[in-house]
């Protein structure tokens, strides 16, 4: 990239580039007119000067519940020059932005002038000033007026130093209680600058905003890296697959962030439009969650652009990342340490080595302080000066990260551990599946029992047993869910994280089906023996054996017990793979019928040479 001028804020560095390039294009947005760099400083600190008339400036904390869209950008920026911008989420509840407001400790909420949103009553409810971003029909891309209405005395503005918070983000809460993550200007400048050396941003670079701007991801992926190089930002309203295809068109963005659920269907809009679209993407980078082997490869092959897998936490920034050509990448890796130094932590409080799993720590620049007001939260987040991930994974000798799952999402079944990535990545394998999530469900004898969630492809179908078939072909017989249900979509959170811990709940009524009575004899009969051994007076033909409480020393009994009844041939694992009522029925049935016809006719024993054979010795027959 070019050479940046030696700022220590993010806007400080685009009040330089609207001195050196004012008529650069820096924010746009579709069906609006684009700002450039010397409109965009203005707004900055029309903002400010907004916010210092209504009494608010340096050390103040302002709540941005603002839609997706240029203002929410350039809003961002604005505030962030003269105060402290607190991101969130505009279409959370009451309840959450209630709480964040106090944890976060904000002083005034900035939310869109039209309509009546949980923020705006949250502020009210509490006594929060309450500011609108108020937007004209014609008005270009990231232009508004900021409408203060407060009792407060005017103060000076005063630009925000290098110490200063910037940004007060928060924990997503996908594994417990969310957390406060205050975050300096330095470390954004720092981090954003090596970033865009790192990718070779220059001025001739775009991105498309495709996450929630709130996001860390967003900030410091879409939007401070192309701004500090002289480019600019494409700030649409939201993500609408079809529109997205003409939007990579219109505006040739040379690149996008996204999770893998967003990738995914993109590439099904492709496929429905039946083209690929016309575009100048040069990389795409994935985050959120490991990027399927097989998804990247349809994502290069689709676009002919590199796609960058990255490993990021609010807390630490960009950990690893896939290196640049011409060093490889490897399957399954997310990639090398980027700034930080990143290791593995065992139980023991040692660092492993290469090739043994444990937990990921990493130290370094992009590190955040610490969580604020949560000392204990903060004796658990740190091992000295290393901060815990809570990811679990292994490096290969060269250096390499794998992630294998996380310490609270690992499920532990009877004894076995299992990464729920492991088993999402094999059934999104399957051709018929678009999207996957495993998790754990209690379970009176294991602790915990394997179950799966699969978002099937548009025009594609697969049964549960087809499903576990595929997955057994590639894992271990006890990372295989016993139980797989098909849903419309997962629970996400808005960085696209798959939320595990809701799908127990939301699909409990699933996961208990109605009672069906045995259809057969052969179901009859393996009902009776499921209820015999389980100890419990009812079984219905699609009744689960492991859901019902099964394990596997009972599931030898009822191989047993099926073997001597049926004279066939079933092993343990059987009940793995078959472990409904009605697919038992069916194994016994085929296992009986190829037994029958494999049977080998009796061995006789030649004649020894010169004697006959003698048929009334018992030695020489069968």
């Amino acid at each position: 990239m070019d050479a940046l001028p030696p700022q220590q804020t993010i806007p400080a560095v685009i009040a330089a580039l609207a001195r050196s390039t004012p008529d650069a294009c820096a924010v746009l947005a579709p069906g609006r007119k684009a700002i450039s760099y010397r409109e965009l400083d203005d707004q900055i600190r029309t903002t400010a000067q907004s916010l210092a008339a209504a009494g608010f400036g340096a050390g103040s904390r302002i709540g941005l519940a603002l839609p997706n869209g240029p203002e929410a950008v350039v809003a961002l920026l604005g505030v962030m020059s003269c105060a402290t911008s607190v991101p969130l989420n505009p279409n959370g509840d009451e309840a959450t932005i209630r709480a964040l407001c106090r944890q976060l400790r904000v002083d005034a909420l900035l939310v869109p002038a039209e309509g009546e949103s949980a923020a705006r009553k949250v502020g009210r409810d509490v006594g929060l000033p309450v500011f609108s971003l108020a937007v004209s029909a014609l008005a270009p891309a990231g232009r508004f007026e900021v409408v203060c209405d407060t009792a407060r005395s005017p103060v000076p503005v005063t630009l925000s130093s290098a110490d200063d918070f910037a940004l007060v983000l928060h924990t997503s809460g996908t594994t417990g209680k969310s957390k406060a993550v205050p975050l300096t200007h330095r470390i954004q400048h720092d981090a954003t600058l090596a970033r865009a050396r790192m990718f070779q941003l220059t001025a001739r670079d775009r991105s498309l905003c495709l996450t929630p701007v709130f996001t860390a991801s967003c900030i410091r992926r879409s939007v401070f890296p192309p701004l500090v190089a002289g480019g600019s930002v494409v700030c649409p309203p939201g993500v609408d697959m079809e529109r997205l295809l003409d939007w990579l068109s219109e505006f040739e963005p040379t690149y996008y962030a996204a999770g893998p659920a967003v990738h995914a269907e993109l590439l099904e809009a492709i496929a429905r439009r039946g083209a690929t679209p016309r575009h100048a993407l040069r990389f795409i980078f994935s985050g959120a969650t490991v990027l399927p082997h097989e998804l990247r490869m349809r994502l290069e092959e689709t676009f002919g652009a590199t796609v960058i897998q990255t490993y990021a936490m609010t807390e630490a920034g960009t950990m690893t990342q896939d290196p640049l050509s011409p060093a490889l990448r490897r399957r399954g890796s997310v990639g090398l340490p980027a700034r930080s130094e990143v290791a593995i932590l065992g139980e023991d409080g040692e660092l492993l080595p290469a090739g043994e799993p444990g937990e990921i720590v990493v130290r370094g620049p992009e590190v955040f302080a610490g969580y604020e007001d949560d000392a204990d939260a903060n004796r658990l987040a740190f091992f000295g000066d290393w901060f815990r991930t809570g990811d679990i994974g292994l490096m290969d000798a060269d250096g390499y990260l794998y992630l294998t799952g996380r310490l609270k999402e690992i499920i532990n079944r009877g004894g076995f551990k299992v990464p729920p990535p492991e088993v999402d990545d094999v059934l999104m394998r399957h051709p018929a599946v678009a999207d996957a999530a495993t998790f754990g469900v209690a379970h009176a004898t294991l602790g915990e029992d394997v179950v799966a969630a699969v978002v099937l492809r548009e025009g594609h179908s697969a049964t549960a047993q087809e499903l576990r078939d595929f997955a057994f072909a590639a894992l271990a017989n006890f990372k295989v869910p016993s139980r797989i249900v098909t849903v419309a979509s997962l629970p996400r959170s808005p960085l696209g994280k798959v939320r595990r811990r809701e799908l127990a709940d939301l699909l409990a009524g699933a996961l208990q089906p109605a009672y069906d009575p045995p259809r057969d004899p052969h179901e009859a009969l393996v009902a009776e023996l499921f209820a015999e051994v389980l100890a419990i007076e009812r079984v219905g033909c699609f009744d689960n054996f492991f859901a019902l409480g099964g394990d596997s020393l009972r599931g030898a009994q009822i191989a047993s017990r099926v073997n001597a009844m049926f004279d066939c041939r079933l092993d343990s694992a059987t009940l793995f793979r078959r472990p409904t009522v009605a697919e038992l029925a069916a194994e016994i049935a085929a296992n009986r019928q190829a037994h029958i016809a494999i049977v080998p006719p009796p061995i006789v024993r030649l004649p020894r040479a010169g004697a006959p054979a003698d048929a009334d010795d018992p030695h020489l027959a069968g």
